[in-house]
């Protein structure tokens, strides 16, 4: 049931972004950008937005007070 679901995603992903036409290396190769790419945007908002939100709290509390 698991295999099923993950089976139809996989379908709904390829199909979206129109990977379903290309061979399977050049699935690789866009895959790996995908991953590439979503692992820098976590890894910016782990390291970064701690400091811009603890910055954006101090601004709005000097206003409050």
């Amino acid at each position: 049931m698991v295999f099923k679901s993950l089976k139809k995603l996989n379908y709904q992903y390829e199909v979206t972004t129109g990977l379903y036409m290309l061979e399977s290396w050049e699935k690789y190769i866009v895959n790996g950008v995908v991953c590439a790419s979503f692992a820098l945007v976590a890894y910016t908002a782990i390291n970064h937005l701690p400091l811009q939100g603890t910055g954006l709290f101090h601004q709005v509390a000097s206003y409050v007070a």
